[in-house]
């Protein structure tokens, strides 16, 4: 996710979340030790707590990790494709927990709350319709890539009590989801990423003016399953993310010439050195000590998927907006493309109502 600074462009999402608040609860949980951890002297990351129930390397999937990541994007594509929220039941494991990141940092929920929720989606999307563009998986996890398309209309209750009549516009943005597999090959723990602010800025629902992605169409080309094997390695993974916070000479050295970085809370793709160098700068001088905890890392040969959380004091003025002086964490989740030894292309996924939440974007600014 580089620098963060794009966050500050969605500082008016707080109130567009679209899962209903549950009490705050640990970050992802921690992978076993076939998933790569955080290296020797890491910080641990403040949002993760031990999973007394994660699977361990002598419990690994009795189901081969490529066969358990096929039948879950088969049968979950099926599901959404059928419309009947009780279909993606059948997915997970007795339970199971879906994590979602909010305004306020992780909420959870149960199988049975989800089934409820995709039931609300899709009485006010009666077309809503998942899509699965690519999966990296290794051991026990997979990170799933998707497009969420449909159009609205039916009426929508947000978070806020408000009931939002039907716009009839489409929508279509990209998230992604941590999937850890129990050994049977069923869903033990989901944790997802996405923005919804860029959902509501489709609807035309956003911030007045607030430039925002335009809706994507459904997917039409065949979903990528990369697995890794054993000898993958995630160091080039954590090397950019290092030198994110660092300068950007440190991370532009990691970087093809026509590197893209794809952050999906942002209206619009940063394309090549010169505009990444440029926006590493502002965002170094905006956001100051800056520190990154990766949670875990999946290597899949040329693509790397990690999971990590981001902390900075927003010192200095940003996209126009003056600082807050606050320090903050979010929760991040970057996949990486390597060509010929360089980082040829970023997906990044977070939600920028728990920047705004995280950094006090409305509130009198702190005093230092």
């Amino acid at each position: 996710m580089t620098t963060k600074v794009k966050l500050a462009l969605v500082l008016a999402l707080v109130g567009c979340g679209g899962y209903e608040a549950r009490p705050a609860v640990p970050g992802p949980a921690a992978p076993p030790p076939d998933v790569t951890t955080p290296g020797a002297g890491a910080a641990a990351p403040t949002a993760a707590a031990p999973d007394a129930d994660a699977p361990t390397t002598s419990q690994a999937p009795a189901v081969p990790i490529a066969e358990a990541v096929r039948a879950y994007v088969t049968e979950s594509q099926s599901a959404w494709a059928s419309k009947d929220p009780k279909r993606f039941s059948a997915l997970y494991a007795p339970g199971a927990v879906v994590g979602t990141i909010g305004a306020k940092g992780w909420d959870e929920a149960t199988v049975a709350d989800m089934d409820k929720q995709r039931a609300a989606y899709l009485a006010s999307f009666p077309d809503l319709e998942l899509t699965y563009t690519r999966v990296v998986a290794r051991g026990a996890y997979a990170v799933a890539e998707w497009v969420l398309t449909g159009t609205n209309k039916g009426d929508t209750a947000g978070p806020d009590g408000v009931v939002r009549k039907a716009t009839n516009k489409k929508i279509g943005f990209r998230g992604a989801t941590v999937v850890t597999f129990a050994p049977d090959g069923k869903v033990r723990r989901e944790s997802n990423y996405f923005d919804m602010g860029t959902m509501m800025g489709q609807l035309g629902l956003g911030p007045k003016g607030q430039p925002v992605r335009p809706a994507e169409k459904k997917p039409s080309t065949p979903v990528e399953i990369a697995i890794g094997a054993d000898g993958d390695k995630d160091d080039a993974a954590r090397a950019w993310l290092t030198a994110a916070m660092k300068g950007a000479s440190e991370i532009t050295a990691l970087a093809s010439e026509d590197v893209v970085v794809s952050n999906q809370y942002m209206p619009t793709d940063t394309k090549g050195k010169k505009a990444l160098t440029k926006e590493l700068t502002e965002g170094l001088k905006a956001f100051t000590d800056q520190k990154s905890a990766i949670v875990m890392c999946v290597p899949a040969a040329q693509v790397i998927a990690c999971e990590y959380t981001w902390t900075a004091t927003w010192t200095g003025k940003a996209m126009g907006m003056s600082p807050t002086n606050k320090t903050g964490t979010v929760h991040s989740l970057e996949v990486l493309t390597f060509k010929d030894g360089k980082v040829a292309a970023t997906h990044a996924y977070a939600n920028g109502a728990e920047f705004a939440t995280a950094f006090g974007v409305g509130e009198e600014p702190a005093k230092k």
